[in-house]
């Protein structure tokens, strides 16, 4: 009972409250600053200047995430299917793909990005609320020669 005699004192019980709001905000059930995380591949296909990429999003959240998942424009790849933005409900993990052809040494850009859940995520889905979170991912492709 004498030990909690301390938290009568003004000066401790502030110290508690910031040490309480300090541990909120750094180490509280939604990690804010690594809501998913994002990881592109290239791969070779069948001519030498033809590649397979692909993102890969994961979910690091409890609750699902809408994501609208896109490459930068670059006038050193063409695509093959179509220069698409995907947009989807993760709640796990998802892959997106793209076939390129690129033509001189370059750097393809990802970019990742939460989008309001309506339309995307089912009803009755556990969402993340809306952020403004974005993540992107950078590979250089070299052309055989």
């Amino acid at each position: 009972m004498l030990s909690l005699q301390v938290l009568y004192q003004p000066g401790a019980l502030i110290h508690l409250l910031v040490m309480c709001l300090f541990l909120e905000t750094a180490y509280g059930q939604d990690n804010r600053n690594n809501l998913f995380s994002i990881n592109m591949k290239i791969s070779p296909i069948k001519n030498a200047n033809e590649f397979t990429v692909e993102i890969m999003i994961t979910n690091n959240v409890d609750k699902c995430i809408a994501v609208k998942v896109s490459t930068e424009d670059n006038p050193n790849i063409k695509y093959l299917s179509a220069h698409a933005a995907y947009t989807a409900c993760i709640c796990t993990t998802n892959n997106f793909f793209w076939d390129i052809q690129v033509y001189v040494n370059t750097v393809l850009r990802g970019k990742a990005e939460v989008v309001p859940a309506k339309g995307i995520c089912p009803e009755g889905e556990k969402i993340y609320p809306v952020t403004t979170y974005m993540r992107t991912a950078a590979r250089e492709i070299s052309v055989p020669s």
